[in-house]
């Protein structure tokens, strides 16, 4: 059995025994598909799962499932396609695969935070969405719209809001910021014109730059705190969202999962304190697996 991670900064495999143990582990480049595409996101996946095996010698035909949990994978007929370019590039390259299921982040996170259970699992990472289980089984999600129409409070939301406002202090539309000269230090640059073409031209990672808002905002630069502050607000809305849509009876654990939100640093911290100030019914919890076990999961599940 092999459940992955497949996110828009990095994507983990774990190859699992049907009684659970996991046996070996690797990871990759980022797979999201409205990111890298299919096609693209195929290669990396065909060639994570054949190094994944191979650590431990595991052949295609070993390998009951495999199930993918791929950020931008939220429609069917993405989801589809993916599925046909792994089969055939496995044919191509003398790994054919048997059976593969290709599901969201948010659902292998959600199996990965509660293991069937009730619950909401929040993700922020390079994107972010949310997912609830609720108690009679349904499944309800909020956000998750990618980094173009969505994905509030998200890495790459954060470094682009960011960046949105070093230019308003360019233009004289807002006040001094540090963050300018730390935008200046991480994209290598003299001037702020010049982030204009790593940004448009040369596609340069946004989201790689919020470690450097967190830094901003520690050091009591207003400008990145109220970024981070929006963000966080935002994360907090998505969960208060689904709250709202189900009204639980008892106590509803949350997990705060990805990225941003699994280590503690100023933004989590904000997360949570938004999240439980806001939200009393709310317990916030750590999630029982990682985020690949999820995948795993799910696929074991398919054999009881």
């Amino acid at each position: 059995m092999l459940g992955v991670d497949g996110g828009g900064t990095k994507t983990q495999a774990l190859l699992v025994g049907l009684d659970g143990a996991v046996v070996s582990e690797a990871g990759a480049g980022p797979t999201n598909l409205q990111n890298v595409g299919v096609p693209k996101a195929a290669e990396v996946l065909i060639e994570l799962i054949r190094s994944c095996c191979k650590n431990v010698d595991c052949s295609p035909a070993d390998l009951q499932n495999v199930v993918l949990g791929i950020a931008g994978a939220g429609r069917a007929s993405d989801r589809s396609e993916l599925v046909e370019k792994l089969f055939a590039l496995g044919v191509s390259k003398k790994f054919p695969l048997k059976n593969v299921t290709v599901e969201t982040d948010a659902r292998i996170a959600l199996e990965a935070a509660f293991a069937g259970n009730a619950g909401i699992a929040v993700i922020s990472g390079t994107g972010s969405i949310a997912l609830y289980r609720t108690e009679d089984g349904q499944l309800l999600r909020v956000g998750g719209w990618g980094r173009l129409i969505g994905d509030e409070g998200s890495a790459y939301t954060i470094g682009r809001d960011a960046l949105n406002m070093i230019m308003r202090h360019h233009d004289g539309r807002s006040e001094k910021t540090l963050l300018t000269t730390k935008a200046l230090q991480h994209f290598a640059v003299g001037a702020i014109e010049d982030i204009i073409p790593k940004l448009y031209h040369e596609a340069a990672d946004i989201a790689a730059f919020t470690p450097k808002v967190f830094e901003a905002a520690a050091e009591r630069d207003l400008i990145a705190h109220s970024v981070v502050l929006k963000n966080a607000t935002e994360i907090s809305e998505l969960v208060r969202t689904l709250v709202m849509h189900a009204r639980p009876k008892k106590k509803l654990p949350v997990a705060l999962m990805g990225g941003l939100l699994e280590t503690e640093n100023l933004y989590s911290k904000m997360v949570k304190d938004k999240i439980l100030n806001s939200l009393p019914q709310i317990v916030i919890q750590k999630p029982k697996f990682p985020t690949a076990f999820g995948a795993a999961i799910i696929g074991l599940n398919a054999f009881r």
